[in-house]
């Protein structure tokens, strides 16, 4: 129970950590269960949109804690709010750059992949030379791809809509320092729906390149270019990882704390 001694701002700030927490514990179980239930890697590929989007939801959730204006007069600023105006914009960046690498590397991997020695389509890698045929997996072609890009899709709608929604909410009424920390508590709710949607990109990201370079530098069929290209995938996947800690991280972090009112 919320302790109803505090002010108003600090009831409203603890219930929103609250919300905030809730969503990403709600998340965090139901990934589990579905990670849990684990066949040949899709459990996981499931629970990471769905750990995200329960994310998301606790967010939403502490950002309609915020009190509306009351009263038949309405105050509103003349300057529209725009979602670049509390985007990160260099953490945005990444996880553009890495969501455009992982949809590159998806589709390249769809168009190379073959069937693994089970029979499931776009699970493996194949090469043939000299009357010999080399094949190693898993390979990130349609069996892993297909769900990465839906969920990708699904979440990225969700991110969207919650960064729309935190960016278009009436500012409460009051004064200055009351709305420049509702200011802060937008920037803050759209850092942590921006790190949510990067656990969508990186996590992926991370997986697909890891996997992806152990192939093509497993295969010696296939000669020293795509082995080149393994290499390469290695420090994409260890930039991916990174990022993706780095957004958990963000996920978990406390809220703004209001500052006291007078």
């Amino acid at each position: 129970m919320l302790d109803t001694a505090l002010p108003g701002p600090h009831r409203r700030a603890r219930a929103a950590l609250f919300a905030r927490w809730g969503g990403l514990a709600l998340g965090a179980a139901l990934a589990w269960g579905i990670a849990r239930s684990d066949r040949l890697g899709l459990g996981i590929l499931h629970a990471i949109p769905v750990f995200g989007i329960c994310a998301v939801v606790g967010i939403l959730a502490a950002d309609a804690l915020i009190p509306k204006q009351q009263g038949p007069v309405r105050r509103a600023g003349l300057t529209p709010r725009r979602i670049r105006d509390f985007l990160p914009i260099r953490f945005a960046t990444l996880l553009a750059t890495q969501a455009g690498a992982l949809i590159i590397l998806l589709t390249a991997a769809a168009f190379t992949a073959s069937a693994d020695d089970m029979g499931r389509a776009g699970r493996s890698l194949s090469a043939a030379c000299g009357g010999l045929t080399e094949s190693h997996g898993p390979w990130p072609g349609l069996f892993y791809g297909t769900p990465i890009l839906g969920a990708l899709g699904i979440g990225s709608t969700a991110c969207g809509y919650a960064l729309y929604r935190i960016t278009r909410r009436p500012a409460p009424d009051g004064d200055s320092a009351l709305l420049a920390d509702d200011e802060e508590q937008r920037r803050d709710r759209a850092l942590a729906v921006t790190a949510a949607w990067g656990l969508l990109v990186s996590a992926p990201l991370a997986g697909s390149a890891f996997f992806a370079s152990g192939a093509l530098r497993s295969l010696s069929c296939l000669g020293p270019a795509p082995h080149a290209v393994g290499w390469i995938l290695l420090p994409v996947a260890v930039t991916a990882g990174c990022t993706a800690v780095w957004s958990l991280f963000v996920l978990a972090a406390p809220l703004s704390v209001p500052r006291r009112q007078p």
